[in-house]
This record gives C-alpha cells, structure tokens and sequence, in this order.
C-alpha cells in the first residue's frame, strides 16, 4: 500500500440495493481511497431493472471503468467477446497473487467457471466457501413453539409427516390467539425458485436442474406431477398460504411479524436473538413416496452475480490499478474491510462502530460489535451495508465469519441450525449458474420466456384446482410444452453444460 503511487480514479457502475447508503459519503470509499491511492467514483444504477439498464449502457457506449457487481459470467463472456470488456488473465498473473492462488492452489476448479468458452477470463467473482453461506439461501425454518402446542416433538422427515403437522397447525390454534388465523405454510412463489417440499420429490429448483449429467426441464418431469399432486392436497386444506402466487415479499414479512407462519423462510427476522433460539429450528431435508434421497439445494464457493470486470473504457494504467485493487479485495484484510466492517476505533471520526477483537487468555479470539442500535434496526448487517458497498468480490472464508457469527447469537443459532439440520450432507449443487451461452444459445433460451411463463400459469391452476390434475390434462399439459419446443430446450441447455463440463483450462 499505496496500490497505485499518484491518486488514480476509476469510475464504477454499481447496482443499488434499497439498504445501501450515500456511496458519495460512505466509510468504504475513503476507507479504500485512504489505503490503495484509488478513488472509487461510484456511478449507481438502482437494482431493480438493473439487467434491461446494464444492456442499454453497453449498446450505448455510456459505461463506466469496471463493474464490481451484476454482470453474470454469460454476460461477461457476451460483452467481452464483442470488445466491450478486457480479458483479465494476463493481468492477473502480472499482478494479482491472491487471485492466482485461489485458481491455482485453493479453488482449482473455479477456473473452468471464471474461463469463458474463448479461453479468457472477462469477470472475477466473490467467493463465499463457508458451508452456511453455500446453503442459507435456501433455508426453511419452523416453529418449534407450535409444534410444542400441537404435541409433536421431531420435524417430520417425510412428506406424510409434515402433512400432519401442518394440518395440526391449521386446526388447532398453535398460537393460542383463539382464533383460526395460522398459515402453516407460506411462500412468494417464483418460478425459478424451490421449496423444501420440491426437494423432497428429488428436485432441487422449480426450473432447472441437473441430474446424473443430464440437463431435467423439471415441470415436465412425473415427479414433478406428483409434487404438483401433494400441493394441491395441501392447498384445498388451507395447509399452504393461500395467497402464495399473488403476495408480495413486504405481505409475507407483515405474516412473518405478526407470527401467523408455522413455517417458510427468515422467520427470524422480527425476533430477538432468545425467542428464535425458544421458538425455531431449521428445517431439514424431507423424503417422499416417490424419493428416498435427502436433498437441498446448494451452490458453488463463486458468487458471480459479484463480479468485477474491467471494460474498454481503461487505459494500461487504470487496467493495473484495477486489477490491483482486485488482489487488495481478495486478500485477509481486504475481505474484512469488505465484509466485516471497520475495526472499531481504528478510523479515527471517520466512522463510528464496527467489530471489537479480544484475545482470550487462552489464544482464541472474540468478537463485539458495536454500532448505532437503533440507527441500524438492530442489525449490524444493515450497518455495514449502509457504510460499504458488501456486494463486491471478495474472499470469505471462516476467519471473517467468526466475526459475522461468533459475535451475534442470533446468527450463530442461525448456522448452527444449518449443521444440525443436516444440510450440509444433503447439499446437492443443480443445473450450474455458472454455465455459459453463446450468443445463438441465449437467442433460443430468449425465446422460451412463453413457455415458462405458461408453466407459471398452469402450476398455479393445478395447485389452487383450477384445472383438474388428471391423466388427461397432464399429458395436454406436457404435449403444449413439447410442441413449444422443449426439445429443443433440452438440447441447448444440455449442449452448453457439456462444452463448459468439457472446457480445456489454465
């Protein structure tokens, strides 16, 4: 440090979450400006849309520097083979060793993800390796309070168990209000999405998936009929939200807060850290009549939805410094600064709050927070991310979650539940995000965005009862499906995980 010796600009193009704070202001920026030399001109773009407005920047010409987040590797790849971006390989073997041990020596197979089919490496993502971290998205939790009330001790391992369970939920008022307001279970259905009941008929997302090497279109699949089939039984007992296909994100949070959800995701948002250890558990993988294999979904250690990439718009010089600046985000201290926050008191005025480190007697080391509680809402995530851009590459690895968990009871109950609930040996990585189109191959995946919005439609009649699941309208069903061209689906999403199964790299 200093990365660069004269003060060097790089203009940034960043998607807004609705947490993030004042980027012209924020902590990260002079933290980091302070440190490498290399100011960070953030130029945001709000999240929402943030796909329709990054392609009308690169038809325009009208981008920034680098990118640090929201360019998946088929859009890199994309972008990049048309000039846009520039192929980071070179410089990062001139220039960045923490990003090359992590190719080389500590993640090997992160090459064939981050290597496009032309040989070169146009975006470089976070990497996030922590077992709890590869699952949380996927997390279901359930009231163990309820199940109290209802005289049940174990979560049901199998789907006719849970069906009892919910059932008991429903009738027979497990949050001791006297009135029949439960909803045992509820969701904000998504399509590309999953649920822990889907799981348990041997899929892992409601779209794509991968199984034995083979690319399964999953609403075509029998299985998914009789997953199909168990929602609707659910449905017409009022077991599953009612509302599932038409609330919003802020309708089932109001659900979650007045505690009407026996079970679904983040139940433990409104609650203090002792009622979600007195009142939830993480639920674990299920099992069905139709597969006996326990399962949930996961993800590989690179997070590529937060990449960096360099486009045409640098020079030699801001090409170096950017990579660079690249290496310093991936190193111990970088990933802290990016992840953990500030180290309290270590910034002078810059910034108030941030983590405490205390050596114990032993060796081992500790960890207090401390930032505004009632600023930030109780919540040391919304203080970091309003102080720090958090959505960026960086190196995660279990050193910055002793930090993050070991210091929060509530989090830590949270990833304790990951391990007792057994997901970590049930972890089963789907059709690979990582996988890459040419730009043919993403002409015809475009085209199929009427079919699966059909299968949203037909999903949502089946489950409610509005069209009759029976022989005669599932193979109506199927045969509208094939006649839309799943086949051809099949093929092409089949073709591009064998070419990047198959990529010659490093």
């Amino acid at each position: 440090m200093p990365l660069v010796d004269e003060p060097l600009t790089l203009s940034v193009i960043y998607p807004k979450e609705a947490t993030h704070g004042d980027f012209e202001g924020m902590f990260y920026m002079k933290a980091v400006e302070q440190l490498t030399n290399i100011k960070l001109d953030v130029q945001p773009i709000e999240k929402q849309g943030w796909n329709e407005k990054a392609g009308l920047m690169f038809a325009s010409g009208d981008y920034a520097d680098i990118f640090l987040a929201g360019i998946s590797f088929t859009d890199a790849a994309a972008y990049g083979q048309a000039g846009m971006l520039l192929p980071m390989e070179g410089l990062l073997e001139e220039y960045a060793p923490n990003a090359m041990r992590i190719l080389d020596e500590l993640l090997p197979e992160s090459r064939r993800n981050v290597t496009a089919d032309d040989g070169h490496i146009y975006a470089m993502p976070a990497y996030d390796g922590t077992p709890r971290d590869m699952l949380m998205d996927y997390t279901e939790l359930i009231n163990t309070e309820w199940m109290k009330a209802v005289g049940v001790e174990e979560i049901p391992g199998d789907t006719e168990g849970m069906y009892e369970l919910l059932k008991a939920f429903k009738t027979q008022d497990p949050n001791g209000n006297g009135e029949a307001d439960e909803i045992p279970y509820s969701k904000v259905y998504n399509g590309e999405d999953t649920d822990p009941f889907l799981w348990a008929f041997g899929f892992v997302n409601l779209r794509h998936d991968l199984i034995d090497g083979k690319y399964v279109y999953v609403p075509a699949e029998e299985n998914f009929r009789h997953y199909l089939e168990y929602m609707n039984r659910l449905y017409k007992e009022e077991l599953i939200d009612r509302e599932m296909f038409t609330q919003k994100e802020e309708d089932y949070l109001a659900k979650r807060t007045e505690r009407l959800v026996g079970m679904g995701k983040s139940l433990q948002d409104p609650l203090s850290y002792e009622e979600y250890a007195a009142s939830l558990r993480t639920l674990p993988p299920m099992t069905s009549e139709y597969n006996s294999v326990r399962m949930t979904p996961g993800r590989f250690q690179e997070v590529n939805s937060f990449s960096m990439c360099i486009t045409d718009k640098c020079d030699e010089e801001k090409q170096i410094a950017a990579v660079k600046l690249l290496d310093y985000f991936y190193s111990q201290a970088g990933t802290s600064l990016i992840k953990c926050g500030p180290e309290a008191g270590a910034w002078g005025d810059m910034i108030e709050g941030g983590y405490v480190c205390t050596k114990n007697g032993d060796g081992t080391l500790s960890y207090e927070l401390q930032y505004d509680h009632e600023k930030y809402n109780d919540s040391y995530y919304n203080f970091r991310i309003a102080n720090g851009l958090m959505n960026m590459p960086f190196f995660y690895t279990n050193a910055h979650a002793q930090v993050i968990v070991g210091s929060d009871a509530k989090n830590q109950r949270v990833t304790d539940g990951v391990y007792e609930a057994g997901l970590l040996e049930a972890r089963r990585v789907g059709y690979p995000t990582t996988v890459t189109f040419t730009e043919d191959e993403q002409d015809i995946l475009a085209t199929f965005v009427m079919m699966d919005n059909y299968v949203d439609q037909m999903v949502a009649q089946f489950i409610t009862g509005e069209e009759e699941l029976n022989d005669e309208s599932w193979n109506a069903y199927v045969g509208r499906l094939e006649s839309m061209g799943l086949q051809t689906l099949k093929e092409t999403r089949q073709g591009a995980y064998d070419r990047w199964m198959n990529k010659k790299v490093g």
